[in-house]
């Protein structure tokens, strides 16, 4: 199931915002896409915001709108990790999570403690 909450932002920018939360598959990315299209038409070129607040599954035809919407220049938000490294992918950001590549220094050993006499 996907929840599909439509709302108008504040006064700064007045964007649409889709807030989503469940699962984007099958026949929900059919409804995600219809609803999208009405806003896009209805809006007058003002800005639309996608959260992805609460999702929890993506699948590739999900994916494959999500990354259709960011390229007709919707702004898509994230509220949780697996949702950021989704939006990542779809963005073509760097992955804001994912683990440091630089690799740590070794350690050194201590100095030998002097000997007493």
């Amino acid at each position: 199931m996907l929840r599909i909450t439509t709302t108008r932002a504040g006064e700064t920018d007045g964007a649409w915002v889709l807030k989503l939360e469940g699962k984007i598959h099958g026949e929900w990315v059919k409804e995600l896409r219809r609803v999208w299209r009405r806003l896009r038409e209805a809006s007058d070129g003002v800005p639309i915001r996608v959260v992805l607040a609460d999702v929890d599954f993506v699948d590739s035809a999900g994916r494959v709108l999500l990354a259709e919407m960011h390229r007709d220049g919707v702004d898509i938000a994230v509220r949780n990790g697996l949702a950021a490294m989704l939006r990542d992918e779809i963005t073509g950001r760097s992955a804001s999570l994912q683990p440091s590549t630089t690799r740590r220094k070794p350690r050194r050993k201590p100095a030998p403690k002097a000997k007493r006499r």
